[in-house]
């Protein structure tokens, strides 16, 4: 499951990155993610939720290192914009991870299962 997760994690950080293209593939992203990252993993139906989690909780890496970055190094812009701002937009985007990761691998497991079941 873990390489999944992290599959799934890459195609995120992967979506930031593209000029243009970001602007509708980061809200898409965790869906996307969920559904290749699961079924790189082959998550089962008891499973979904978990990998969901798994992909929110890899969102707070973003938060504790503008958090650290923010503590050791006394900085309190990042960017122009205050750190704690940072902090709080990372922090609800741990939901919508959740969330969109999770449908994203529900998709792909109920595409897998009747995949399964027709043949």
């Amino acid at each position: 499951m873990l390489n999944g997760v992290l599959v799934g994690f890459g195609i995120m950080l992967a979506s930031l990155v593209i000029p243009i293209v970001h602007y509708v593939a980061v809200p898409l992203s965790p869906f996307i993610a969920g559904f290749i990252g699961g079924g790189v993993a082959k998550i089962d139906q008891d499973g979904i939720v978990k990998f969901g989690g798994l992909m929110a909780g890899l969102m707070l890496v973003p938060s504790i290192v503008i958090l650290l970055i923010k503590f050791a190094f006394g900085v309190d812009e990042i960017i122009g914009i205050p750190t704690m701002l940072w902090v709080w937009v990372t922090a609800a985007l741990i939901p919508y991870t959740w969330f969109g990761a999770t449908v994203g691998a529900l998709g792909g497991y109920y595409i897998r299962r009747n995949k399964e079941e027709s043949q």
